[in-house]
């Protein structure tokens, strides 16, 4: 029985790729380099920011520009990460009612960890009881680590626990922590991307979470 929901955080609840989209132009801009379109964006978003830095800068940039376009990026995204950014339609009322039905909730993200406590805070009023980020002790998804906090924080157990997700680096993190998931065709992946990758259940309502879950 699923006791437990993890959620990823970008492109699955929230739709943030608007403020990241702008804040990595400014960075490029800053730094005399091509821009890029939100769907090169969306593609590059899933692994972490010096990773998206490393996507975006040109090829063969040497560590300096990564470094510095890396730092403006932060600099810039810290204070405008919530500009345009919005939970994706329905996904309030489907947070509340899980939590209403009484499941734990948690989210983990590779977006530092300051971050996503904050967009917690801003955005969905507290309703994560944890809320997970990159820290310089806990590896970034793929790696299965961030998913085994949220469960012991939350006194839970892989066997009920459920994550979900909407791209091929959390498919690949729930399959390393043994972990069901849902895919979320909304997001940053298509479905094929995500069905290749490991997601057990694929779904494009917020809606059909609750129904998968309360089956589980």
């Amino acid at each position: 029985m699923i006791k437990t929901v993890i959620f990823d955080m970008d492109g699955t609840i929230l739709n943030t790729l608007d403020d990241i989209t702008k804040s990595i132009n400014v960075s490029l801009e800053y730094h005399q380099l091509p821009i890029k379109t939100k769907n090169e964006v969306r593609k590059a978003v899933g692994r972490g920011a010096l990773n998206l830095i490393i996507d975006v800068v040109p090829e063969n940039s040497d560590q300096k520009l990564i470094d510095s376009v890396f730092k403006k990026y932060q600099s810039y995204y810290d204070t405008h990460s919530n500009d345009l950014t919005a939970p994706y339609p329905h996904m309030l009322d489907v947070l509340k009612q899980l939590k209403e039905m009484g499941y734990k909730l948690a989210v983990v993200s590779n977006k530092y960890e300051y971050l996503v406590k904050k967009l917690n805070d801003d955005v969905f009023e507290s309703i994560f009881a944890v809320a997970i980020g990159e820290t310089k002790d806990l590896p970034i998804k793929p790696a299965p680590d961030m998913l085994f906090k949220a469960i012991k924080l939350l006194d839970s157990t892989i066997e009920e626990s459920i994550f979900i997700g909407d791209s091929d680096t959390y498919m690949k993190t729930a399959v390393n922590a043994n972990i069901t998931s849902i895919g979320v065709t909304w997001g940053f992946r298509d479905k094929e991307t995500l069905i290749k990758e490991g997601a057990k259940y694929i779904i494009s309502d917020p809606f059909d979470m609750i129904k998968i879950i309360s089956e589980g």
